[in-house]
């Protein structure tokens, strides 16, 4: 026994003894078990304990067996992509194929067709798997895990494999055709996030059901998480079943390959390799416990019978690509609005989607078909943006030339007619990855758009995508387009010898789309007009159970999306779906808002009116006040002409008589008279200053009557024996005051300064004004001889100085007692000038 024998079976005997102490137990095979390799052997054969066993004899290029297995599973092999020595990388792939020698014809293919599914058709691939690195990191092409392959393509069957962006793919292949298959996105976060710490259980089953939606299913789950059944990752559609071809079976790599070798090596190890002819259940993998797997088995029979469609079903609305709840009714806001409707069938029923007919109630009452698949949407149009009219293309199944990746398939031409209202002014595109349980690739490139009659001249600038940002990136953006929906990563540029437009989607649960809008640079004719539109395109999409359909630019009203479909049988008949919805109208074009916007327009109007007859009112009042006070003035003048100018000048005149009869007998009574003429002429004087200061606009200020005041205390005091003090601020407020107010108020104050003078004696006199929040108050105070204000002398001119005060609004507070002076206080609220207003 060689010393790596020995080394192995030690491996197995710890990996029995890890068992039993609770790891896993390794794949037992069952009545629907056709192949099972433990790959435990130390070297080549490695056994399957399957009901229709075949060998795995050649392990090649760097395919290492004997690597340590998850725990209870012994052994694995491992196809990492390393040189013996760990110098470096080989520039071909490891693999484990059926038949002992690695060839480019037909040597090393199985020599009878290996059974791979049961009597309809169904299958189930799985393993458990260990990345030592992960597949982005890897310099395969992919990271192949069971594979049917062949350098000739009429003995191509699948692929079951990791792809490079993390997705888990299988590819039913029969000669030049995909027939449908699936993608689903790995997990990268989650109990079943892929790394390079833990081993996982990955499986792919297909029921049989042909050109059933959603009749493969893709699994991935940690070992260790816990589960109690597969974690589904997605699914996808097979068109037929299976080909029996006789061609290259392989683990951990394709056999197709050229001189230097295959290039799709699995980066890790692989192990429990189980296909059985049933589509198991998620509860019944070896990783479950036992009797949640015999329940499993009892409860999901394994022949399963197709289903007719029972009802159609609403299963998503997208709103704006957002999605909207559909537990109560849906009620949008106003404004134009994008809406796509996605429903179909319950899963495992068996329908015809091109039986389906919809149509969105209150917009269009047409009946259309439903797009499945993804899809390039054309709409038209005109100067405002308003949708004139749309034509979508759809893409399904697989392109002729498609070998399972865009960079090793050949594109084809495709050219369809697009009718263009004649109103249309711009066009926009939209490339969408369709449905979210849609999956596949679809890449399209050299996009063109030609008038009919003219197909030289192409009206879509840059339709090679040759100019735009970061265009050697997946995440690159052409000039003039964008990415949308709820992945938009599923929308990138497709790197090959020019970059593509494309969308890959092996999400389950999400979409996306690219958008481009742009001015028609010709008018179409009268009428309209037909134009081409072509494209180069190669893809492989594999539409989900759901069908979708979309309204565009929807405007507010009341509308039901409607679908219907005619179901086939001895007894025909029809279901159908209904979904009421409303779009809010604008507040402005609501039944209420024209009567309310009269009824407010009514009172802005009557409200206006009555503020200018108010306003012309006011000014009326104002002018009308304007002219009583000049009419005071004019009565106030005139009543101090003539109760102390007309009384002075009569006594000059008296005194000038007095005078002229003395100047010839009696010289010293003409003298003492006219003296007594000259002090008359001064007060006269006097008296005429103070009318004109009284009168002049020019002193309607509190600064100019103050001076005034001062002026006037000072020339009464000059020579008399009163010593007089003066406490008037430095700066008064800018007021103004009227003529009648300075008037009244000036000779309040004097009145209270004379009776000083004439009553007080020789003392100490104070004069104080200052204004305080709109008051003014004006405080004349003596040392002098007071008197008893309740027996008052006649002619103290109290009773003027009170009757002054109340004129103009003001009060007059004195206090006096028999030589103890006396204090008098004016208090007076400052008038608002009123300004005259033309009406």
């Amino acid at each position: 026994m060689s010393i790596r024998a020995l080394f192995v079976r030690l491996a197995i005997l710890s990996s029995a003894i890890l068992s039993n102490a609770g790891a896993f137990q390794p794949n037992l095979p069952d009545g629907r078990t056709l192949h099972l390799w433990h790959l435990d052997e130390a070297d080549p054969p490695f056994k399957d304990a399957g009901t229709n066993p075949t060998e795995m004899q050649g392990l090649f290029n760097g395919a290492r067996a004997g690597t340590p297995s998850a725990p209870g599973c012994g052994l694995a092999v491992n196809f990492n992509n390393f040189t013996p020595d760990g110098s470096g990388e080989r520039p071909y792939g490891s693999i484990l194929m059926a038949r002992p020698v690695l060839d480019t014809g037909s040597r090393d293919n199985v020599e009878r067709p290996i059974s791979v599914m049961g009597a309809n058709g169904a299958f189930t691939m799985e393993a458990i798997v260990k990345l030592d690195r992960l597949p982005a990191d890897s310099p395969g092409l992919a990271a192949d895990i069971v594979t049917l392959d062949d350098e000739l393509d009429e003995n191509r069957v699948f692929l079951f494999r990791i792809e490079k962006p993390g997705f888990l793919s299988f590819v039913p292949i029969s000669g030049n055709a995909v027939r449908g298959g699936g993608l689903a996105t790995i997990p990268t976060s989650g109990p079943h996030a892929i790394d390079t710490e833990h081993w996982f259980h990955v499986a792919v089953t297909y029921d049989g059901r042909e050109n059933v939606a959603d009749n493969l299913k893709f699994y991935w789950t940690r070992l260790d998480s816990g589960a109690h059944a597969a974690n589904r990752i997605g699914g996808g559609t097979l068109t037929a079943d299976l080909s029996p071809a006789l061609a290259d079976f392989a683990l951990g790599n394709t056999g197709k390959f050229n001189n230097l070798g295959p290039f799709e090596f699995f980066p890790g190890s692989i192990d429990e390799v189980r296909i059985s002819d049933i589509a198991r259940v998620p509860e019944d993998f070896f990783f479950v416990p036992p009797e949640i797997r015999e329940t499993a088995r009892v409860a999901h029979p394994a022949e399963i019978p197709v289903s007719p469609p029972s009802r159609l079903v609403l299963r998503q609305v997208w709103v704006n690509d957002v999605r909207a709840p559909l537990d109560q009714p849906l009620e949008l806001g106003p404004g134009q609005h994008r809406l796509n409707f996605d429903f179909g069938f319950p899963e495992g029923a068996s329908a015809d989607p091109l039986a389906v007919r919809c149509r969105l109630e209150g917009l269009d009452e047409d009946w259309h078909p439903t797009a499945q698949g993804m899809t390039l949407t054309w709409e038209m149009l005109d100067a405002a943006g308003g949708l004139l009219a749309q034509t979508t293309f759809s893409a399904t199944r697989s392109s002729p030339g498609w070998k399972g990746d865009v960079l090793d398939s050949a594109w084809s031409r495709r050219s369809e007619p697009l009718f263009v209202p004649e109103m249309t002014r711009s066009v926009r595109v939209l490339m969408s990855s369709g449905t979210p349980d849609t999956t596949g690739c679809w890449a399209i490139d050299d996009l063109t758009l030609t008038r009919s009659g003219k197909p030289d001249a192409n009206f879509w600038t840059d339709g090679n995508f040759s100019d735009g940002e970061r265009l050697d990136q997946i995440g690159g953006v052409p000039k003039g387009w964008s990415r949308h929906g709820t992945e938009p990563a599923i929308a990138r540029v497709m790197l090959g010898a020019t970059p593509g437009l494309g969308l890959l989607d092996a999400e389950q649960n999400q979409w996306a789309y690219w958008k481009c809008e742009r001015e028609l640079p010709v008018r179409p004719r009268p009428g309209g007009e037909t134009f081409l539109v072509g494209w180069s395109e190669a893809y492989n999409v594999i539409p989900g159970s759901w069908l979708r359909a979309s309204y565009l630019n929807v405007p507010p009203g009341k509308y039901t999306f409607r679908a219907i479909s005619a179901v086939p049988g001895p007894q025909s008949q029809t279901t159908e779906l209904a979904f009421p919805f409303r779009i809010r109208q604008p507040y402005w074009k609501l039944a209420w808002f024209a009567p309310l916007l009269a009824v407010c327009g009514v009172i802005v109007i009557g409200w206006a009116l009555f503020l200018n007859y108010q306003r012309k009112s006011r000014n009326k009042l104002v002018a009308i006040r304007l002219i009583n006070a000049i009419e005071r003035d004019r009565a106030r003048i005139a009543r101090d002409m003539h109760d102390d100018l007309g009384t002075r000048v009569s006594l000059l005149k008296h005194a000038s008589s007095a005078v002229t009869r003395s100047l010839g007998g009696e010289p010293e009574i003409a003298r003492v008279l006219a003296d007594r003429l000259e002090v008359a002429a001064r007060d006269l004087v006097r008296a005429m200053d103070g009318l004109v200061w009284a009168v002049n606009p020019s002193n309607d200020t509190l600064e100019h009557m103050a001076a005034h005041m001062s002026g006037v205390a000072q020339e009464m005091f000059r020579d008399s024996p009163v010593r007089l003090r003066i406490l008037i601020p430095t700066a008064l407020p800018a007021e103004r005051v009227s003529a009648d107010f300075r008037h009244h108020f000036s000779l309040a104050a004097k009145e209270a300064l004379h009776n000083i003078f004439k009553h007080a004696g020789p003392c100490v006199a104070t004069f104080e004004l200052h204004a305080e929040r709109g008051i003014l108050i004006a405080r004349v105070t003596d040392t002098g001889n007071g008197f008893d204000p309740a027996n008052p002398k006649a002619g103290n001119g109290l009773l003027n100085l009170a009757s002054r005060a109340a004129e103009i609004g003001g009060t007059c507070d004195f206090v006096s007692a028999p030589g103890e002076g006396t204090r008098v206080v004016l208090t007076c609220p400052l008038p608002k000038v009123p300004i005259a207003v033309n009406s």
